[in-house]
C-alpha cells in the first residue's frame, strides 16, 4: 500500500499542466434540498451561494470512499484533489428560504441547571440557515491530469451521498466522459474577472502546490496552508430577494 502511494504521489508532483491533455468527466446531482453555507459568512446566519465549492465536491469524494469503505482508494486519491479541477453548472433557478433552528448540545455535569424555556435539560443556540429547493439538477465537472485515478473518480462520484452539509442530500442521476469542447459548452461558475456577468459568491478550494495526506483531513488536523478561502467567484445568472427568500435564474 505505501510503496504504490508514493508512487502515484511522484507521477502527481511530474504532471503536466496543459489543460488540453486532461480527462473530463460530467456527473449530474439530484438535490433533495440544498444546504451549504458560503466560506466566511456567520454560522449563525448561514447564507447559502446556490452551489458547493469545489473544495466540498472534492472532500465529498473522499468521504464518499471512506462511508463506503474503501480507504484504500481514499489514500490514493487525497494527493490528486489539489490538481482536479472542478467546475460546477448551477441549476436552472432556485428558490432559498431561512429556517429557524435550535442546535442542542450536552451541558457539561456541573453546568446542569434544570430544564430551559422548552422543556429541555440540553442548552439550545438559536441558528438560522438558508435552505434552497432547486430546479433542475447540478452538474459537475471534472478535470484530471491523470487518468490512473479516472475510476476510483468514477466510483466515488456515483456513491455521494451528500454535497454541501449532511442534510444536503443527493442523488447522482449519471456519469459520462466528456471531450475539452464540450466542456466549454456549459455555463459554469468561474473565478472572477473582467467582462463575466453575474453574483459574486465565495468558493474555497485546495492550494494546487499543496500535496495533503488523508490523515491532513480530519477534523481538528487540517493544515491551513493547504487551502484557499474566500476565492471570489461568479454565479452565471441573478439573485432576486423577494422578503426573506431569494430566487435564482441561471443565464445562458
Amino acid at each position: 500500500m505505501s510503496e504504490q502511494f508514493n508512487n502515484k504521489v511522484e507521477i502527481l508532483e511530474s504532471a503536466t499542466s496543459d489543460t488540453e491533455s486532461k480527462k473530463w468527466l460530467k456527473a449530474d446531482f439530484h438535490f433533495h434540498v440544498f444546504h451549504y453555507r458560503m466560506p466566511q459568512t456567520v454560522a449563525i446566519a448561514a447564507v447559502t451561494p446556490f452551489v458547493p465549492s469545489p473544495l466540498t465536491v472534492k472532500m465529498a469524494l473522499v468521504a464518499a470512499l471512506l462511508q463506503d469503505g474503501d480507504v484504500d482508494s481514499a489514500y490514493i486519491l487525497v494527493p490528486y484533489l489539489p490538481k482536479i479541477e472542478v467546475r460546477i453548472i448551477p441549476p436552472s433557478s432556485a428558490f432559498a428560504f431561512k429556517a429557524f433552528l435550535r442546535y442542542r448540545s450536552v451541558p457539561a455535569v456541573d453546568s446542569v441547571r434544570g430544564l430551559d424555556e422548552s422543556g429541555s435539560y440540553y442548552p439550545s443556540r438559536p441558528h438560522t440557515r438558508e435552505f434552497a429547493l432547486l430546479e433542475g439538477e447540478i452538474g459537475v465537472i471534472l478535470g484530471l491530469m491523470d487518468t490512473s485515478v479516472l475510476e476510483i473518480v468514477k466510483i466515488a462520484l456515483q456513491k455521494i451521498r451528500y454535497l454541501g452539509c449532511k442534510d444536503s442530500l443527493v442523488t447522482c442521476l449519471g456519469i459520462k466522459e466528456i471531450d475539452r469542447n464540450e466542456v466549454e459548452k456549459f455555463s459554469t461558475i468561474q473565478p472572477l474577472q473582467e467582462g463575466l456577468s453575474g453574483n459574486i459568491i465565495l468558493g474555497v478550494d485546495f492550494e494546487s502546490s499543496a500535496s495533503p495526506q488523508l490523515k491532513d483531513l480530519i477534523p481538528g488536523s487540517r493544515n491551513e496552508k493547504h487551502y484557499r478561502s474566500e476565492i471570489p467567484l461568479v454565479l452565471p445568472g441573478k439573485i432576486f430577494v423577494k422578503g426573506r427568500g431569494k430566487i435564482f435564474k441561471k443565464s445562458y
